[in-house]
């Protein structure tokens, strides 16, 4: 069965219509760009991991695009990166007096990468530069198909693959410096353990929302203002059914 294939960086995007209207690049509207300074096609494969979750696939990615759970289902990864116990994905979403907006490191004092105690053992990436190494954490996403992270240390791709109504695939794959791979045998557990957790307390809050999708009493939802990644994500989905007119969208204020 014919298919598009175009490759980035060293990854394969595959598109089951063989003459799409999109090209990739345009399809993922500039998230290309935020990796740059990362060597993605000298990197190597340390680990691989798949994790199966019962949820539709739309359900995790709505899951990634908004932190409002982040405080009560991410204790660990709050504490690293405070911004998210307010329940936002972004620091410029905070309050313009609050002390977490002008820290020159989303991550908590004295951390440098996502890991148990925000330390590393590896080497850092040679080419980064200042803002790459201050904001510890850089995301890039390719929506329906895989989101990356870039840190100084390692590089953390997640690939979502829709395997039912109800089922979809994570495959985590952690990517390092050959260098890394030199001397000292890579301490694998180190380098996984914290993404690890963050996936299964996500894939459990997923289980949840989707046996709540299936009880005869839901009917609509509301977004919060925090969640205006996730309204550009049910437009992507509507645009790509074709669906026609837009629905109106409630967005109400959080309670204080």
């Amino acid at each position: 069965y014919p298919v598009a294939l175009e490759t980035w960086r060293g990854f394969v995007f595959i598109n089951l219509d063989p003459s799409p209207r999109l090209k990739l690049g345009e399809a993922v509207a500039g998230e290309e760009d935020w990796l740059t300074a990362w060597p993605l096609e000298q990197l190597t494969l340390a680990h691989r991991e798949a994790h199966d979750i019962a949820c539709n696939w739309k359900v995790f990615w709505e899951n990634y695009m908004e932190c409002c759970h982040c405080p009560v289902v991410h204790h660990d990864l709050v504490r690293l990166v405070p911004h998210y116990g307010e329940g936002l994905n972004e620091r410029e979403d905070l309050p313009a007096d609050n002390p977490l907006k002008v820290r020159p490191n989303p991550l908590k004092d004295g951390a440098v990468t996502w890991s148990d105690d925000g330390q590393t053992t590896l080497p850092w990436f040679e080419g980064l530069g200042d803002a790459e190494r201050d904001a510890g954490m850089t995301f890039s996403t390719f929506v329906p198909g895989i989101f990356l992270v870039g840190h100084v240390d390692y590089v953390r791709t997640v690939r979502v693959r829709p395997l039912a109504p109800e089922r979809t695939q994570l495959i985590v794959d952690w990517f390092v410096s050959p260098a890394a791979l030199e001397g000292s045998p890579l301490d694998v557990e180190r380098l996984v353990a914290f993404g690890r957790q963050v996936v299964t307390e996500d894939a459990q809050v997923c289980e949840i929302n989707q046996r709540g999708l299936r009880s005869r009493a839901h009917r609509e939802g509301v977004l919060t203002p925090p969640e205006y990644d996730l309204l550009g994500f049910h437009d992507w989905v509507r645009d790509r059914l074709g669906s026609g007119e837009t629905p109106p969208v409630r967005i109400v204020e959080p309670r204080r």
